[in-house]
């Protein structure tokens, strides 16, 4: 009989502890979305799902957390088609709640979202389809190259900041995707830097 007294009261702390987890983050998120140039229209997807839209740049937008990275696919008149990827992260600030909430307490904001933390904004830089002469042009892909590789160092440090340590098979395999990505996405400018037209 005791012990089925206590059961109300053990649920009722791990409910408290568990509520304690989203008060230091929730589970929702501004994102300011900016492309150079300015006033073009960028549709936000998740996990194969469109989850909004901005227009014109720069706005901002509230989404909800998510484990998964955001695509941020942008377009504007005479510019190509351009996307950013907004790259999830831990939230090394919900460790506390495992002083307050226990394991309850993390399970809850990994659960809810609380535990995963996006980048405050990204910017977009839109590809224009000509230049005046193949010296600009190729000015302008060595920015967008020193961009990509800034942008991938970011995302590397975000996902290694989520490794359990060296013997994290699955974290680590995310750091060799964004790598292969980051690869993928230079040959790509490479690509459209030999294919755009240039003294028109």
């Amino acid at each position: 009989m005791k012990k089925l007294c206590r059961l109300p009261v053990l649920m009722l702390a791990l409910a408290s502890l568990s509520a304690c987890a989203t008060i230091t983050s929730g589970t929702d998120h501004t994102l300011l979305v900016e492309t150079d140039p300015a006033g073009a229209t960028c549709l936000l997807r998740r996990d194969g799902a469109n989850i909004g839209a901005v227009n014109p740049t720069p706005s901002s937008i509230r989404i909800s957390k998510s484990r998964h990275d955001i695509k941020v696919n942008c377009e504007k008149a005479d510019h190509e088609p351009t996307s950013r990827t907004v790259t999830a992260g831990f939230q090394a600030m919900t460790l506390g709640n495992v002083l307050i909430g226990g394991v309850v307490g993390l399970a809850a904001d990994l659960a809810s979202g609380a535990a995963i933390t996006y980048p405050e904004s990204v910017k977009v830089v839109l590809w224009p389809r000509s230049f005046p002469s193949a010296a600009t042009r190729d000015a302008f892909f060595e920015g967008r190259l020193a961009d990509t590789r800034a942008d991938f160092a970011k995302r590397i440090e975000r996902a290694q900041g989520a490794c359990g340590g060296a013997s994290d098979q699955s974290c680590l395999q995310r750091v060799r995707e964004i790598r292969n990505q980051e690869q993928e996405e230079i040959r790509r400018l490479e690509e459209r830097r030999i294919a755009t037209a240039t003294g028109t």
